[in-house]
């Protein structure tokens, strides 16, 4: 897998953790609700993919959610970054590219 391929995989991981990550803030006041964890495993060939979606183990008060908002803000961080830096290299190899390019012309 080239570069743009193992960027785009982070990117499309990061993503999926934070639709998770919204969704179980948004279901926060939900009685019963669980919350969801994104399971991302690293590819042989390079990159990142989501294996499975997982449910918060931790337990919860009798008809509360389990959402623990302190960890929710840290888990949308971690995906944050992780989408800022996969989106860094793609800017970094279209520069790169587009240098190549200038060279050639």
């Amino acid at each position: 897998m080239d570069v743009v391929g193992i960027a785009l995989s982070g990117l499309s991981a990061s993503s999926a953790g934070l639709a998770v990550q919204a969704n179980n803030v948004a279901n926060q006041q939900s009685d019963g609700f669980k919350a969801k964890r994104v399971d991302l495993v690293a590819e042989a060939s390079g990159g990142v993919r989501v294996s499975s979606l997982l449910q918060d183990p931790a337990s919860a008060g009798p008809g509360a959610s389990n959402v623990d908002l302190a960890t929710e803000m840290v888990t949308g961080m971690g995906f944050d970054l992780m989408y800022r830096a996969n989106l860094k290299v793609l800017k970094s190899a279209d520069e790169l590219m587009q240098a190549t390019l200038d060279l050639k012309a």
